[in-house]
């Protein structure tokens, strides 16, 4: 067995090396949001309403992000992100409420869903690598699903939007080594279309700042703690769709090298 393993280290050794898959990271972080402002209108006849109007602002939410990024050589990284983001609340109704030509009158209790789930791919480019400070800039692209629904809690109503979009981001990510290896992060994806793209003006961002720590003497496996804002929106008058939306995230999150992890193993056997 142990020569087995040793033939495969042998082999498996110069492959990495040749590779230009230089480190596979794979990160997952969760922890609670916050909606500061989450306002909607939805149809010809819609009523202007805000988060306060369904409860959203009542409580914390659990979120989580899955996230994958190859590096490509000392230049180049591909990044997958999964973003899911679902809450449903449930509000006894201060004022009636038109959703897409369907009244929820005043004093009627409701239960609101909205999901804004992303699916993200991002391209970065390091302009700086220096031995404590690196500087990237590149650009995202995200499958954006969205629903927001409105249902009577007694059955008597119920209507829904629901959208599937592509939405584009410049990005931009920052990183410094402090030397008692903590580090400091900065990651940004931003866009507004400026009211250029017809009768549609939307925009979104995020952006998170990281404190985070080696957990061995490799560094290839980190823990941190992030703050992130997130936001963004559409007012869309062909659709008659208008939502914009502002979130705060408090999270702790681990990030492994996977090729790192994986040439340890081999060296040990």
């Amino acid at each position: 067995m142990r020569i087995q393993l040793l033939a495969l280290t042998l082999m498996a050794t110069p492959a990495l090396a040749q590779s230009p898959l230089s480190a596979l990271i794979a990160e997952y972080e969760t922890g609670p949001a916050y909606i500061f402002q989450n306002d909607g209108r939805y149809g010809p006849t819609g009523t202007d309403y805000t988060a306060d109007d369904i409860n959203q602002k009542t409580n914390l939410y659990r979120t989580q992000r899955i996230a994958l990024e190859a590096r490509l050589g000392e230049r180049h990284g591909i990044i997958l992100l999964w973003a899911p983001f679902d809450i449903t609340t449930r509000a006894s109704l201060t004022k009636d409420i038109d959703f897409r030509g369907t009244v929820f009158p005043a004093g009627t209790v409701v239960d609101s869903r909205y999901l804004f789930e992303g699916y993200r791919a991002s391209y970065l480019y390091r302009l700086i690598n220096a031995e404590r400070f690196t500087w990237e800039i590149g650009a995202s692209v995200q499958v954006r699903n969205a629903l927001v629904d409105l249902s009577a809690v007694d059955g008597s109503r119920y209507v829904k939007e629901s959208d599937i979009g592509l939405v584009g981001a410049f990005k931009t990510r920052l990183r410094y080594t402090l030397p008692s290896r903590l580090w400091v992060g900065l990651e940004a994806d931003a866009l507004s279309t400026f009211g250029l793209l017809g009768n549609t003006t939307g925009g979104i961002y995020d952006v998170a700042l990281t404190l985070g720590v080696p957990l061995g003497a490799k560094e290839d496996v980190n823990a941190y703690a992030r703050l992130r804002v997130l936001g963004g929106g559409a007012d869309v008058a062909r659709r008659d769709i208008y939502n914009w939306g502002n979130y705060g995230f408090a999270l702790v999150g681990v990030q492994a090298d996977l090729v790192s992890l994986v040439e340890r193993g081999l060296r040990k056997e």
